[in-house]
């Protein structure tokens, strides 16, 4: 956990390396409570063996006058597994940068991420997939909700090389605007070189289904809790990614009281 306190706003620059040696397994939470700071930067260097295992959690909150830029750069050696999960529920503007290189075949990658938004906060997203080595499969899911005059950012590129055959990439980005006011700035890539793999990408954006809230409204349920209950089924397709129940359900628990937070007001 980094954690920024003091009575004055500051800066904070952290840069930090883990390496995973063969066969080895890790889970990694990384946590930024930046009560005090006003501008964070950070790095995390990530270099994972080969049959080695890792899933690494990054959660970014904060108050609204809040700068958030991080970095994340893994090189993932063969017949590996990576899930790499970003939740974003604070702070006035964020950068995520991932970038991940598939050195060795074999290998499973999955990265996704998860975005609430209000009032005039900006998550930007970006991610770039370099699949090096042939026999490897990535998969990329991120949700944004989007309430007030918030703002989020999406761009990703998947490059496939020419000695990577047999890869079988897919990503979606999907946005759930709340407001008329909020936006959604999507922009996924594919780039290949080679012939033989399976890729795909896509995007969508658009307001809640107001056929399915008519449907939950019919049924009893209260025009705030049925909202509720869309948006947590939206974001947690990608929340379900995680592996460790608990830290779903933690996660989840933080949806809601973002959501109780949106209902009270």
């Amino acid at each position: 956990m980094f954690a920024a306190t003091g009575e004055k706003p500051a800066s904070v620059f952290t840069r930090s390396l883990m390496v995973v040696e063969d066969g080895a397994r890790v889970m990694l939470i990384e946590s930024h409570d930046a009560a005090a700071a006003r501008q964070v930067n950070t790095v995390l260097e990530l270099v994972v063996g080969d049959k080695a295992h890792v899933d690494h959690v990054k959660i970014t909150a904060g108050p609204d006058d809040l700068i958030h830029v991080s970095s994340l750069m893994a090189a993932i050696g063969a017949q590996a597994r990576l899930n790499d999960f970003a939740f974003n529920i604070g702070g006035g503007m964020v950068r995520n940068q991932t970038f991940v290189r598939f050195d060795g075949a074999g290998t499973l990658a999955g990265l996704r991420g998860a975005t609430l938004l209000k009032g005039k906060q900006h998550v930007d997203s970006t991610l770039l997939v370099d699949h090096k080595a042939g026999g490897c499969q990535s998969r990329e899911v991120f949700a944004a909700v989007l309430d007030d005059e918030s703002r989020g950012v999406f761009q990703g590129k998947i490059i496939v090389r020419p000695r990577a055959q047999q890869t079988d990439a897919r990503m979606m980005t999907r946005a759930l605007l709340l407001s008329d006011h909020a936006e959604a700035d999507n922009k996924p890539e594919l780039e290949i070189f080679a012939d033989d793999v399976q890729c795909a990408h896509g995007a969508t954006a658009g307001a809640l289904d107001e056929d399915l809230k008519f449907y939950l409204m019919a049924r009893g349920i209260p025009e705030v809790e049925a909202e509720a209950l869309l948006v947590q089924a939206f974001v947690g397709e990608a929340i379900e990614g995680i592996e460790h129940a608990g830290l779903r359900d933690a996660l989840m628990g933080q949806v809601a009281a973002w959501l109780q937070a949106r209902g009270d007001r």
